[in-house]
């Protein structure tokens, strides 16, 4: 009776830390993905902005990958004030879409040869790619916390 009582309570310790992990595992790692196309207004985005597109991903990554139209003048005034020191494209770059990442087709990236960039990364791999491409008159910025 005292053996089946110290079973039972060893089981439920494994059974709890287990559901515990899988739990963190799934939050960390899982997907939490949102995707939304042709806004017209976004809240982290200035009100002149138009045509946009998002894919989140809140896991680990952190992931916020966002296209939109905007005009270069006002484009520069956004990156100003985000402190992001954008700069001419002197080679070709090239960055992800909000989507082709909620198409899971994350080998397809926009190439901008005319245009703006600024670029930071961490030691981590995280951090923040921002565009504009003069060609198409978008906006592009990816940012990822690893």
């Amino acid at each position: 009776m005292k053996r089946n009582k110290i079973t039972i309570g060893c089981l439920s310790v494994i059974g709890v830390a287990l559901g515990l992990f899988l739990l963190l595992n799934w939050l960390m790692f899982g997907d939490h993905s949102t995707y939304k196309s042709g806004l017209d207004k976004y809240e982290y985005l200035p009100t002149t902005a138009s045509d946009i597109n998002v894919f989140t991903n809140l896991n680990l990554a952190n992931i916020f990958i966002c296209d939109f139209s905007m005009k270069e003048p006002e484009f520069k005034v956004f990156a100003q004030s985000n402190s992001w020191d954008v700069r001419e494209i002197e080679s070709p770059k090239e960055l992800f879409t909000a989507t082709s990442f909620n198409n899971k087709q994350t080998h397809i990236k926009h190439k901008i040869k005319n245009g703006l960039y600024y670029k930071i990364s961490h030691r981590n791999n995280g951090g923040i790619s921002v565009a504009y491409d003069r060609d198409n008159g978008r906006g592009y910025i990816f940012r990822s916390s690893r």
